[in-house]
């Protein structure tokens, strides 16, 4: 009667045990999911007239324009969905970026050439650029006397990572690791601010040309040597409706496309 009692308790032990452990595991995988979602910068891909639909209700003069330049990019230019990316000062460069990675597209020549993790002492020493002491890293106002070695680290980053996606030949492998980078914020500012510093280095290269009113866009495809196509949805009916940057690259580089409503947030279409 004994061991019946004590078997009876232990089983009792081991019930609540595992509805206790599978009630913390529940919540642990909703906070890992809520987590994930809530950082990733690039959301999934969406229909594109879907989210036309849900962004752009109403019958005002804009809306109307909006849904017309939408149609456009689905039934005539083969965009049949897109990928919402976050909105702050970073989207058009992380838009880029993601594409760049996601795709496996190989570093420009002329990061080939250089070292480019020595390009903030070479700005200094050599070409006498000390607005780098200066240097601010996003929302930092001071970086003290270290810039040069947090700068080095940024580069040394997006150089790390860069080479580790153009060498993954699975697409889909390629795609997941990107959601990963991309719901990572410390890590992609860091990416963001490397690519800022190396357009800034490329300014000089492209001085000729800075008469262009987005040269933000063109030293934007100039340094990593894609040709960026902008479909300008409010522009619609218009020559501006679709511009390039830059309009005629020096070869023949691999393309990416962005759409904006306002020139100011972009967004990723999916062909």
């Amino acid at each position: 009667m004994l061991a019946v009692s004590f078997l009876v308790a232990t089983l009792c032990y081991f019930r609540r045990l595992h509805l206790y452990l599978g009630h913390r595991l529940k919540w642990w995988i909703g906070y890992l999911q809520r987590k994930f979602k809530r950082n990733l910068s690039v959301a999934a891909e969406v229909d594109l007239l879907s989210y036309c639909a849900r962004e752009w209700k109403g019958e005002t003069p804009r809306a109307k324009l909006m849904r017309k330049a939408y149609e456009e990019l689905f039934w005539r230019r083969h965009v049949k969905c897109v990928r919402r990316v976050k909105s702050d000062n970073y989207d058009a460069l992380r838009s880029v970026l993601f594409q760049i990675f996601s795709q496996g597209l190989s570093f420009p020549s002329w990061m080939k050439e250089k070292d480019i993790v020595k390009l903030p002492e070479k700005l200094l020493f050599s070409q006498g650029c000390n607005w780098i002491q200066q240097y601010s890293f996003g929302p930092e106002r001071y970086t003290g006397s270290n810039v040069f070695g947090k700068l080095r680290k940024c580069v040394e980053l997006l150089k790390m990572q860069w080479t580790h996606f153009s060498g993954i030949k699975d697409y889909h492998k390629r795609g997941n690791m990107c959601n990963i980078l991309f719901s990572d914020a410390s890590l992609e500012y860091k990416l963001y601010e490397a690519l800022k510093f190396i357009m800034l280095y490329q300014v000089t290269e492209v001085y000729e040309q800075m008469k262009m009113k987005k040269i933000d866009m063109f030293i934007l495809g100039y340094t990593l040597e894609v040709k960026i196509k902008v479909f300008r949805l409010f522009k619609f009916n218009s020559r501006d409706f679709e511009v390039c940057y830059p309009e005629d690259p020096l070869r023949e580089w691999p393309e990416i496309s962005l759409l904006t409503e306002n020139d100011c947030h972009y967004h990723i279409p999916v062909f």
